[in-house]
């Protein structure tokens, strides 16, 4: 099917940030993936294993995590059974049945240990390049957009009912 004749191209720098933005953060996926890959392990699995190192108790419910990372419920339940299966977090109910807790065990721990010299190495490698008063500046860009991008996701299900 042929264009339509009377579509208009829009080549501002907004339109293509987008773009690039996509491609940045493809390019920075694959890269985590291709290190994390000799211990069969995704970047979701690596920032949960930081989330857990880092909570109180070295526990979070799957609402926690979720929250927390961004991601859906379903999403956490697969990470946290391939980590389960590597013994690298354990998981129980908690004192509501419903509710589902991810420990941190200690072979979790120490594998942690040994992937955070490697990815935080790369990514202080590759974030360096952006002068420190600007990534407070980038932060807040980027919390902007995650905010815009759930209220327009939010207009799309409200529009939808």
């Amino acid at each position: 099917m042929p264009l339509p004749r009377n579509l208009r191209l829009n080549n501002d720098v907004r339109s293509r940030l987008g773009g690039q933005l996509l491609r940045l953060a493809h390019r920075y996926d694959r890269a985590l993936s291709e290190r994390l890959a000799r211990w069969h392990l995704a970047p979701t699995h690596y920032e949960l294993l930081k989330l857990l190192y880092a909570a109180p108790d070295y526990s979070l419910t799957h609402s926690q995590v979720a929250q927390a990372m961004g991601i859906t419920l379903p999403s956490v339940t697969l990470a946290a059974r391939k980590l389960g299966a590597l013994r690298l977090v354990g998981a129980q109910r908690g004192s509501d049945r419903r509710c589902r807790v991810l420990t941190l065990t200690v072979k979790g721990a120490e594998m942690l240990g040994q992937l955070y010299d490697a990815h935080e190495y790369f990514s202080e490698a590759l974030f360096s390049s952006i002068p420190d008063p600007g990534t407070a500046q980038l932060d807040r860009a980027i919390q902007r957009l995650l905010a815009r991008l759930t209220e327009l996701e939010e207009l799309k299900v409200s529009a939808a009912a």
